[in-house]
C-alpha cells in the first residue's frame, strides 16, 4: 500500500462522511435549547487550523527525517518537498479536519459549554510545562530523542492553551474527553496498520524506546494524542462565550515589550537541537530583552528610560572591564568569549546588568536590598553555564572558590553592584513601580536551572532551582499582580537558557 492509498482509505472517507453529516445537520432548524458550535468566530478558527498545523509541523517533521528518527520507504510515497513527503504533508492538513468536525458533532448534541474548574489554568499549565522540560531533556538521549523532539515541540504550545483557558477546555468535560480519544483511537489502529502491515513509514528503534503497547510504538500514540489534543483545546478556547472576551482583553494589554520578553524566552528553545549556536542565541535572547526593558520603562518614564539604560549599561560595561583586567571587585577572571564582544567584554554582559536589574528591581518592589539579593542567586546559576560555555575562566587559588573554582568575593561584588544600579533606578525614576516587567526574572528562574540540570550540572542546577526560582515564586505568590494575565508571555517557551555574566 502506499502512502495515497492509506489517506484514499482511511482519511479521506472520514473526513467525507463528517462532512456530509455536518451540512445535513447545520441545514435543519435547530430544536428548542439545540447549540450550534459553527458559529462565524469559531469557523474561522477552524479554517485556520490546517494552515497553522501545516506551517508549525512541517520545519518539526523535515528535522525529524533528517537525523533519522522515521522514514518512508521510496516507492511508497510519490514526491518529496524537503525531507517530507508530500502525502505527510497532506496528513497535516486533514487531521485537524477531521477532529475538528468531530467535536462539532459531539457539541451539537451535548450543548453549549458552561464553566470549568478555576484552578485548571494554573494546574494545567504547570502539567504541560513539565512535560516540555521533561521533553528538551529527553533530546540529550538517544533512546528518548523522538519522544523529546515530541514534548518539546507541543507541549509549550498546550501549555500556553491551559494558561490562557484550562478552564474553558473543561467546561464540557464530556465532549473534550469523547473529542479527543475517538480520533485518538482511530488514528493510532490506522498508524499500527501503516507501520507493521502495510510498511507506508518506519520509526527508527535507536532513537526511540522500547515499550509498543498493543504493537504500536508509544512515541507514535504520544504523537496523535497531542495532535488531536492541540486541536481539540483550540477548538474549544474559540467556543466558548468567555473566550472573545478574554482574547480581547488579552491583545489589548499585550504591549510592544511583551513581544520583545516573548522573543527572549522563544530564542531558548532551539539550544538543545543547535548548540553551536549558543553564542547567536544567547546574544539574539539577551538583546531582546534589552529592547524589552527599555521598550518597558519608556512606556512608564518616558524619556528617563534612555538615561537609566545608557548609566545601567556603561556601569556594567565599566565595572566589567576593571573587573576582567584588575581583578577587583569579583575576583581574577578573563574573558574569551565565542560572541560579540565590547572593550574584549561580551556585550550579552552589560545588556544582561541593564536589562536583567531592572526586572530583579522591579520584582523586589524598588527594594535595593533585596534587589542584590536577586541579582547574586541569578548569578549562582549563571556562572557554571558561561564558564561551561567558554566566556570566562577563573584562575585557581582564590579563596573561597570551591563552588566551580568561582571565589565567594565574586557573589559580595555582585551584591554590592546590585544594590548601588537599583539605588540608581530608584533615584532617576521613583515613579518606576509597576511589576509587570519582573515576570522576565520569574522566566529566567524557571529556565536557567532547567538548562543546569539538562547539561548534567545538577550541583548548581539544584541550588540555582531554590535560591532563584524559590525567591523569584515565593514573590510572585505574595505579590498582587495576577498571573494569569501574563501567563502567555511565561509560558511561550520551554527549553534552555543563554544568559550573560
Amino acid at each position: 500500500m502506499t502512502y495515497w492509498e492509506y489517506h484514499y482509505i482511511f482519511t479521506l472517507p472520514l473526513l467525507f462522511v463528517l462532512v456530509a453529516i455536518t451540512l445535513l445537520e447545520v441545514r435543519k432548524k435547530p430544536l428548542a435549547g439545540n447549540y450550534r458550535p459553527e458559529n462565524r468566530w469559531t469557523l474561522s478558527f477552524y479554517f485556520l487550523l490546517p494552515l497553522i498545523a501545516l506551517i508549525y509541523t512541517t520545519p518539526w517533521d523535515n528535522y525529524l527525517i533528517y537525523k533519522g528518527v522515521w522514514q518512508y520507504p521510496p516507492e511508497r510515497v510519490s514526491m518529496v518537498i524537503g525531507y517530507v513527503p508530500i502525502e505527510e504533508y497532506f496528513f497535516f492538513l486533514v487531521q485537524p479536519l477531521i477532529a475538528g468536525l468531530w467535536l462539532f458533532f459531539l457539541l451539537r448534541r451535548w450543548g453549549e459549554p458552561k464553566s470549568g474548574p478555576a484552578g485548571a489554568r494554573l494546574w494545567g499549565t504547570v502539567f504541560w510545562l513539565a512535560l516540555s522540560f521533561i521533553g528538551a531533556g529527553l533530546l540529550f538521549t538517544e533512546a528518548g530523542y523522538y519522544m523529546g523532539l515530541i514534548l518539546a515541540w507541543a507541549c509549550p504550545v498546550i501549555a500556553f492553551q491551559w494558561a490562557f483557558g484550562g478552564d474553558l477546555i473543561l467546561s464540557n468535560r464530556r465532549a473534550f474527553w469523547v473529542g479527543l480519544m475517538v480520533p485518538t483511537a482511530y488514528l493510532w489502529i490506522t498508524d499500527y496498520l501503516a507501520i507493521v502491515h502495510f510498511g507506508i513509514w518506519d520509526i527508527n528503534t535507536k532513537f526511540s524506546f522500547a515499550l509498543k503497547p498493543f504493537g504500536l510504538p508509544i512515541e507514535e500514540a504520544t504523537f496523535f494524542l497531542i495532535t488531536n489534543l492541540l486541536v481539540v483545546q483550540g477548538l474549544l478556547l474559540f467556543l466558548h462565550p468567555q473566550a472573545l472576551p478574554r482574547w480581547f482583553k488579552m491583545a489589548r494589554s499585550l504591549k510592544p515589550w511583551t513581544l520583545f520578553v516573548a522573543l527572549f524566552a522563544l530564542l531558548k528553545i532551539p539550544v538543545p537541537l543547535w548548540p553551536d549556536g549558543f553564542p547567536l542565541l544567547a546574544t539574539l535572547s539577551t538583546g531582546s530583552l534589552a529592547i524589552a526593558a527599555f521598550l518597558f520603562a519608556h512606556e512608564h518614564i518616558k524619556g528617563k528610560a534612555f538615561w537609566i539604560m545608557l548609566l545601567t549599561f556603561g556601569m556594567g560595561l565599566g565595572i566589567e572591564v576593571l573587573g576582567s583586567r584588575t581583578g577587583f571587585p569579583f575576583g581574577n577572571y578573563t574573558y574569551d568569549p565565542p560572541g560579540i564582544t565590547l572593550l574584549g567584554v561580551p556585550i550579552i554582559v552589560p545588556l544582561g546588568w541593564w536589562a536583567m536589574t531592572l526586572s530583579a528591581y522591579l520584582l523586589a518592589k524598588g527594594n535595593p536590598w533585596l534587589t542584590g539579593l536577586y541579582l547574586v542567586v541569578w548569578d549562582v546559576g549563571l556562572e557554571p553555564l558561561m564558564i561551561r560555555e567558554g566566556y570566562w575562566s577563573w584562575q585557581e587559588g582564590q579563596l573561597w572558590s570551591a563552588y566551580y573554582g568561582v571565589p565567594a568575593q565574586n557573589f559580595l561584588a555582585w551584591y554590592v553592584m546590585g544594590v548601588v544600579l537599583a539605588f540608581v533606578v530608584r533615584k532617576l525614576a521613583p515613579e518606576l513601580k509597576t511589576p509587570d516587567f519582573a515576570w522576565a526574572y520569574r522566566i529566567e528562574a524557571l529556565f536557567l536551572p532547567t538548562g543546569l540540570l539538562l547539561l548534567g550540572m545538577y550541583p548548581a542546577g539544584l541550588i540555582t532551582m531554590v535560591l532563584m526560582g524559590g525567591l523569584a515564586w515565593l514573590q510572585f505568590w505574595k505579590s498582587s499582580s495576577k498571573p494569569l494575565s501574563a501567563a502567555p508571555l511565561e509560558v511561550a517557551s520551554g527549553g534552555f537558557t543563554s544568559k550573560e555574566h
